[in-house]
């Protein structure tokens, strides 16, 4: 029974993912509450789920024209930082974790419900500017399980870069910063490979489902859905942080 309610939420992460470029963030916090996994391993396993979507992603969107080589690389690299990210994960207690990860939510929530804003810093949507989101993004990726989209997407937004572009570049940034935080995560016995599979099965099937919809549903009504789920997830997850 709890295999199946994972796999249903693999699916609509997925979907999330496909609509929105964020959803990822649901995965860990789905782990810890359903599986019985221990933060560290349900942090790792999620963040190694990421990986097909990324692929999967840069791919259509790359096709749509959303994936400017000339940002998405600096973009990219910063997502090497999810390496150390993942290697400080092993020498962290759980409950600490928890609340990081619950606030991590909690501010993603309320960055998803505000209003994108139109224009921004030119630094921001620089090169320099684009390594630092990538950077800072992908080290808290690799050490929460959380993808770096969920972060980076508002973050972009927020400096004026259009949703379709921001949504477009975090997916080949999703697969760097899967990748080298699954290699930490491995390194540290913090992936489950029996449960790796079906989870990335559903979310890659939901991924597709989710783009194929985008143009059929309101941005603005699954923002405020998104937003709240978040910030939702992160009350009840810093609740179980704080009492251990």
């Amino acid at each position: 029974m709890l295999l199946a309610v994972l796999c249903v939420t693999g699916l609509v992460v997925g979907l999330l993912v496909g609509l929105t470029g964020v959803g990822g963030i649901l995965i860990p916090p789905a782990l810890i509450l359903l599986s019985g996994l221990e933060p560290h391993e349900a942090m790792g396993t999620a963040l190694a789920s990421f990986l097909p979507l990324g692929l999967a992603g840069t791919y259509m969107y790359r096709r749509l024209g959303h994936v400017d080589w000339s940002q998405a690389v600096p973009y990219m690299l910063g997502g090497l930082a999810a390496l150390p990210g993942a290697m400080i994960n092993a020498h962290i207690n759980a409950s600490p974790l928890v609340i990081l990860l619950a606030s991590i939510i909690l501010f993603a929530g309320a960055c998803v419900l505000r209003p994108p804003k139109v224009g921004g810093s030119v630094f921001w949507q620089g090169r320099t500017g684009f390594f630092f989101i990538g950077a800072s993004t992908a080290f808290l990726a690799g050490m929460t399980g959380a993808g770096g989209p969920v972060l980076s997407i508002p973050w972009m937004i927020a400096a004026g870069v259009s949703p379709m572009t921001a949504v477009g570049l975090a997916m080949p940034y999703q697969v760097v910063t899967a990748l080298f935080g699954t290699v930490g995560n491995i390194q540290a016995g913090h992936v489950d490979f029996e449960l790796l599979p079906a989870l990335c099965l559903f979310e890659t099937a939901g991924f597709g489902l989710g783009v194929a919809l985008a143009r059929r549903t309101p941005t603005a009504t699954l923002r405020i859905l998104i937003g709240g789920v978040c910030c939702l997830l992160g009350l009840v997850l810093l609740v179980r942080g704080f009492s251990g």
